[in-house]
């Protein structure tokens, strides 16, 4: 679960210390319009990622399982019996074009913010060899490069949250600590959308009624239609979702932002 000293640096390999500022004396970079590269996962992560829980590891630069010293350290010692999981590109696309951006603009709003200790949570997508799709969850703390003043990312959580969420957004949030407060939400943003129902405007009404918790026989009654009728929407909904009960085929629709 936990990721060791893995970090998450928000910049790009050619901007890296290369950022503009506001006055030739500023020691704090301002160039919120800096970009990373889509193409090369490495310049977000520095180390690679291990799922401990889920004995699943993200390699960030492409040959952790060619290198036989790579992923052979105290921290993955059965590096042979961890699966490989690879970056979404749409969701590296997404990070790179639209969070990353955000998240400087935002620090660069922030007065003192390098005197205040961040927290900071984020999924992402990962595909499995064999081409399944799960959301993972990364936690950690956000600190500051000293001579750039460039934000880093330090990765403490790496899990997998496939249960939790299941829709293509990547939801980022910022926490702020205050010795009044304590850690305090400052800044949330859901990225991308969420994917089309492809059940029918009939059937997500009844599921909506079950959430709201109506009887097969109250939503019969409530529709005007029989309650084989009602029953058998509730099946089909089943089948198309995955889902084997109607607790799941409502937690399905909920995630997905159906209903």
């Amino acid at each position: 679960m936990k990721s060791g000293n893995n970090s998450l640096k928000i910049a790009s390999r050619a901007s890296r210390g290369k950022l503009k500022s506001d006055s030739p004396d500023s020691s704090r970079a301002n160039d919120s319009d800096a970009e990373v590269s889509g193409n090369n996962p490495f310049v977000l992560f520095s180390n690679c990622l291990i799922d401990y829980s889920g004995r699943q590891f993200s390699c960030v630069h492409g040959h952790c399982m060619k290198q036989k010293n790579c992923m052979n350290t105290d921290q993955l010692t059965e590096r042979l019996f961890f699966q490989e999981l690879h970056f979404h590109p749409a969701d590296r696309v997404l990070w790179c074009d639209e969070v990353f951006p955000d998240i400087f603009k935002f620090l660069y709003s922030e007065p003192n913010a390098e005197s205040f200790e961040y927290r900071f949570i984020f999924n992402h997508r990962y595909i499995r060899k064999d081409g399944s799709v799960s959301q993972f969850m990364h936690e950690g703390s956000l600190t500051f490069e000293n001579e750039t003043w460039l934000p880093v990312l330090n990765l403490k959580v790496f899990l997998e949250i496939a249960d939790i969420k299941s829709d293509a957004t990547i939801v980022f949030t910022l926490f702020k600590y205050s010795n009044e407060d304590g850690f305090r939400k400052i800044f949330k943003k859901v990225y991308g959308t969420t994917c089309e129902s492809f059940l029918s405007k009939r059937e997500l009404e009844i599921i909506r009624l079950c959430h709201e918790g109506l009887s097969s026989k109250m939503i019969a009654e409530k529709l005007k239609r029989s309650i084989h009728t009602i029953k058998n929407h509730k099946r089909n909904s089943m089948e198309k979702t995955l889902t084997h009960n109607i607790s799941e085929l409502i937690h399905f629709c909920i995630t997905n932002n159906w209903i």
